[in-house]
């Protein structure tokens, strides 16, 4: 009887040492890389700001981003592969964020933070609260503004990380 229950109770802690082992494996980078959000219909245009403020009121953020960009990339090629990806995300509009230089390229990469529940632009917006753990890793502050975006006059020499917020705006 004594070997039964120790059979047992060593049965048990195989099987919940086992079940805690598989629920600790779970990579939190590896679910921010893939999109867990509200799901839209694809569009098919896509409007830039630079200041949350500029979003039209019915705006609602329904994903917040890191994007990667490679090295020697130009301002034409980094807005067409983020608009391909908003697009893709039924968003209309992309809030453009600040940008730091990164050390390693990482190619092309979208990065999604949240938010948990998709909320007005205009109203609720609190600035850039995500991702720092990478955004901190980062190196100098780049400018992409007006005068970059989509201008294939403009390249890096280095890759540079990117805050974004896809918008629907209805």
């Amino acid at each position: 009887m004594f070997r039964k229950t120790m059979k047992k109770i060593a049965f048990s802690t195989i099987l919940i040492s086992f079940f805690l082992f598989q629920a600790g494996c779970g990579d939190k980078d590896a679910d921010v890389m893939a999109y867990k959000g509200a799901t839209y219909p694809p569009t098919t245009k896509i409007d830039y700001i630079f200041q949350a403020k500029q979003a039209p009121p019915a705006c609602r953020v329904f994903a917040e981003l890191l994007v990667t960009l490679p090295a020697e990339v130009d301002g034409k090629l980094m807005q067409r592969k983020l608009e391909s990806e908003a697009k893709a995300r039924g968003a209309n509009m992309v809030l453009i964020g600040q940008s730091r230089q990164m050390e390693d390229d990482e190619g092309f990469s979208f990065v999604y933070y949240g938010p948990q529940k998709e909320y007005l632009c205009n109203e609720q917006w609190c600035g850039w609260k995500y991702g720092y753990d990478a955004w901190e890793e980062q190196g100098d502050f780049v400018n992409i503004g007006f005068k970059e975006w989509g201008n294939a006059n403009v390249s890096f020499d280095y890759p540079v990380m990117l805050q974004a917020a896809f918008l629907r705006c209805r």
